[in-house]
């Protein structure tokens, strides 16, 4: 008896397959981008309004368009991570870090050519002062909601985790400020950007206090 208990759970084990997709993240992944953005976008209206004919320039620039696309696709990409890396799966590091993050960089790399050829007439219309604490600000709740949510489920890898999070925040809040404030591709990488990067070292500091 006691053998064919052990051939059936051999034989069980033996037709175990690891799960590649993971259920449980899609809908809070959908939810959180919506209210990221709503929230980031939202304050920021509160506070002042946006840069006038802001969405006339992304109309009427091919290049602006185009950076603004790229940005958006890593802003989506980034976000799905963050609450992929959150339940363990057999998916590579890879993709998990050096994906999302490459794509974070090429969004960078529109606006280090943008200060050899900008992609709008560069003005201080709209200029907002300490636009950089409001970007962080714009980036905090929805950082906040995304380590919460993690903290319920059971990533092998918080520090990761918060990181990608605050990543996602801040370039929401990046974007977000590409119309609400000036353009100027030096004052964007400085005051918007830089800002929405450090948002990630406060997630994966964050994470290591929050996700226990």
């Amino acid at each position: 008896m006691k053998n064919n208990h052990e051939k059936l759970i051999t034989a069980l084990v033996d037709d175990l397959k690891p799960v590649d997709k993971p259920a449980g993240f899609v809908m809070p992944f959908q939810l959180w981008l919506m209210m990221a953005v709503l929230f980031a976008g939202g304050l920021a209206w509160l506070r002042g309004p946006y840069r006038v004919g802001a969405l006339d320039q992304l109309v009427g620039s091919v290049q602006f368009s185009i950076e603004t696309m790229v940005g958006c696709i890593a802003i989506i990409v980034i976000a799905y991570m963050a609450f992929r890396s959150a339940i363990p799966s057999g998916q590579s590091e890879y993709k998990r870090r050096v994906v999302p993050i490459g794509l974070l960089f090429v969004w960078m790399a529109f606006y280090v050519y943008g200060i050899v050829d900008p992609a709008l007439v560069e003005s201080m219309a709209g200029k907002r002062d300490h636009c950089y604490l409001e970007t962080m600000l714009l980036a905090a709740l929805p950082l906040l909601a995304g380590l919460f949510w993690a903290k319920a489920c059971w990533p092998t890898n918080k520090v990761q985790t918060g990181l990608l999070f605050g990543l996602a925040s801040g370039a929401i809040a990046a974007m977000v400020m590409q119309f609400a404030c000036m353009y100027d591709p030096m004052h964007a990488l400085l005051f918007h950007v830089l800002p929405g990067l450090f948002m990630g070292v406060i997630g994966a500091f964050l994470a290591k206090i929050i996700i226990k």
